[in-house]
């Protein structure tokens, strides 16, 4: 209903299709992206068409704007009149507002904010294969307008024929990435195989050469991205250039490539990209391009870090390298017909089929990339103008068996460690965090969070909880690193001492009077905070509390936890100081926007065994053969295991799907025992072994390889 409602908001104002003597806007990416932009549309009729543009909002009022400038190139190409303006020497990390004003209309106000030129963290929506499913297409599109990302990468097969009627279309469901308040986000273009040459991109998107293999940096190097073609010769020119570009570009913090066509496909009749293979596997190695998206087969998959490898136990020329390989995601799911995920890899990390694209965050330390189930975009909140990291209420993201997050650690940092898996809970409802005065009366409806002394209607010293929902934090995971972020409401330098507790419950209830901040039952362990000054409207490392990990571990390593379950984070203070209405932090709550509320983050590892350090006894457990082709034994050391009690044994897919059950008993002898089962599975690929006692935990767990 939402996404017919902006259909016709955007028919009635004249700027999408039928009354506009101009449509079909675009907004795209050949230079510097601090400093250059280029404007694109469809001239439907009119003359002398020009931008008038400027760093102040002046509305429709086109004779405000300061500057000026007429289109650089116009082609008449897939039954449109398409104008480029490219627009240069901007300023860095600048919003700017323009208008399209020719002899019979002005266009509606549009805006676009430039990328910074400083280390910044940035975020990136990456996918290909919109063609011919227009309802999943639209529900990608606006959920590109909710997520803001600083570009799009987008991988090729934009149209299914690559006719005019079906261009025309595309570019009018790509309206719907425009942002309500008019901001638009550019574009960077691949060519897939359904554009029938080179001229459809280079036409269209006004790309930097005809070739369609180009690279940009975005930010002080802090990423250069490489877009290649697969569909013209990979040998010869095209290798040639990225291999100099590579070398040339050193001081590059992280290299990203984008392509079409994957090198190993995921899907069982697609054919192996070996002229890729051949050229570019090793030189993506080699040159530490960190990441790779491909399209082309409409599923999803995430890998493993790899290298390609000739030695024995190499999966089609491929091997795990956690250190130095290279990550591939795709691979393709943005409106083309869903295909199946039959074709997984042992190196593959999971693989799935669904309607999606990448979400794609970078910084200086690290890389995160997320899956989007784009499906419900219409549910999906907006994240921020001013804070396009933080997860909006409602955004599917895929919780896949190896996590949400694919973590890429930057190789010169020494917290690097490729099996480090991040997630961001925020507070996503306002009775999720809550005042508590001193009369143990809770607040919820507050728009701030005064931590903790509270100068109104008496209050005084207060406690503040914070519950967070659906922490996708599995059992006994290993928490590396975890912390509160806050968004500063005022500034404020006074001495403040904040103690930060945690709930000592696996499943923490909502706040009520009786169920209120100060009745809960608290583990036996704090951590003290000394904020810094706070600057209002700021959300940095002032606003970071200490590493509460050791709170999160105590959590997740009770038996009755389950990843999904809530946790309950409480603030109080101590000291004389806390009895002045100036000695205090007083950060943004729920009510003030979800994207200013309080973020639970969290990086770890999955203990492999699934159980606490403390249960850890010598099981000595040994799976053979690995790869398996019929049979599988596992035999040992079972003194974990009681005897004469049943013990569950199951095998899982690399997508979750249960694929073999069985139950044994222990005899009384426990010391030694042997297990042989015949599973039955048919299909090559990557399998976890589970064993469970009777209460459901899990005892034992082995990564397995079909044959």
């Amino acid at each position: 209903m939402f996404l017919k409602l902006k259909l016709l908001i955007l028919i009635l104002f004249g700027w999408s299709t039928t009354y506009a003597s101009h449509d079909k806007y675009r907004l795209l990416l050949r230079d510097d992206p601090a400093t250059t932009i280029t404007i694109g549309w469809n001239q439907v009729s009119g003359n002398d068409a020009m931008i008038y543009y400027d760093t102040t909002d002046h509305g429709t009022d086109y004779q405000s704007y300061r500057f000026t400038k007429s289109a650089d190139r116009s082609i008449t190409f897939k039954g449109m009149n398409n104008r480029f303006v490219r627009l240069t020497n901007l300023l860095p990390d600048t919003a700017y507002y323009f208008v399209i004003v020719d002899n019979q209309q002005t266009s509606r106000r549009l805006w676009f904010k430039t990328c910074t030129s400083d280390r910044s963290r940035l975020s990136f929506i990456a996918g290909g294969d919109s063609r011919n499913n227009r309802e999943p297409r639209k529900n990608a599109n606006l959920m590109v307008s909710k997520l803001k990302p600083n570009a799009i990468l987008f991988g090729g097969d934009m149209t299914d024929d690559d006719t005019d009627d079906q261009w025309q279309k595309w570019f009018d469901d790509w309206q719907l990435t425009i942002a309500d308040d008019g901001r638009m986000f550019p574009l960077v273009a691949a060519r897939g195989n359904h554009e029938e040459s080179n001229e459809s991109i280079y036409h269209l998107f006004d790309t930097p050469n005809i070739g369609i293999y180009y690279a940009l940096t975005f930010g002080d190097n802090v990423v250069r991205t490489y877009t290649l073609n697969t569909e013209i010769s990979i040998y010869g020119d095209q290798t040639d250039w990225l291999t100099q570009d590579l070398e040339n570009s050193q001081n590059t913090i992280w290299r990203i490539a984008q392509y079409h066509k994957p090198i190993r496909p995921h899907l069982s009749y697609k054919p192996e990209g070996n002229a890729q293979y051949n050229n570019w596997a090793q030189l993506f190695y080699d040159q530490k391009v960190q990441l790779v998206v491909e399209c082309d087969s409409h599923l999803v998959k995430s890998t493993w870090p790899i290298k390609p490898s000739s030695n024995s136990g190499n999966d089609q020329g491929f091997v795990r390298d956690n250190q130095k390989g290279t990550v591939y995601i795709g691979e393709g799911c943005w409106g083309a017909p869903l295909k199946n995920n039959d074709d997984t890899k042992s190196w593959t990390r999971n693989s799935d089929s669904f309607n999606q694209f990448k979400w794609i965050f970078i910084d200086e330390n690290k890389m995160e990339a997320r899956t989007i189930k784009i499906d419900n975009a219409t549910q999906v909140i907006p994240v921020s103008n001013d804070d396009r990291f933080a997860i909006p209420a409602n955004l599917d993201i895929w919780k896949p068996s190896n996590g949400s997050v694919v973590t890429i650690l930057n190789s010169n940092n020494t917290r690097n460690d490729p099996d480090l898996i991040s997630t961001v809970v925020v507070v996503s409802y306002g009775e999720d965090d809550v005042e508590e005065d001193k009369n143990g009366k809770i607040l919820k409806e507050s728009d701030e969070l005064e931590l903790i002394y509270n100068d109104q209607n008496n209050a005084g010293v207060q406690k503040i909880g914070l519950r967070f929902r659906s922490v996708s934090i599995p059992q006994n995971a290993l928490i590396s690193e975890a912390y509160l972020q806050f968004t500063a409401d005022d500034s404020e330098s006074e001495a403040t001492t904040l103690v930060i507790g945690m709930e000592d419950t696996a499943d923490a209830l909502p706040f009520t009077d009786q169920e209120n901040v100060s009745s809960r039952n608290q583990i036996n362990e704090v951590v003290t905070w000394f904020p810094k000054e706070w600057i209002a409207n700021q959300a940095g490392l002032a606003q970071q509390s200490p590493d509460i990990k050791n709170l999160i571990q105590k959590i997740v390593a009770k038996k009755a936890w389950k990843e999904g379950n809530s946790m309950v984070v409480t603030i109080d203070g101590k000291g004389n100081s806390l009895r002045s209405p100036t000695s205090r932090r007083t950060a943004e709550s729920f009510e003030a926007g979800v994207t200013k509320a309080a973020k639970l983050i969290v990086s770890y590892k999955i203990n492999t065994l699934n159980i606490s350090s403390s249960e850890i006894m010598a099981t000595n457990l040994v799976v053979s053969p690995n790869p398996f082709d019929e049979d599988i034994e596992i035999s040992g050391l079972f003194q974990r295991f009681k005897a004469q009690e049943r013990y569950h044994l199951a095998i899982y897919s690399i997508n979750g799907k249960e694929v073999y059950s069985d139950s044994f008993f222990i005899k009384n002898d426990n010391t030694i025992s042997r297990l042989k089962i015949k599973p039955n599975i048919t299909n090559t690929g990557m399998y976890f072994i589970n064993i469970k006692d009777n209460q459901g935990t899990i005892v034992f767990t082995e990564k397995v390889f079909k044959q």
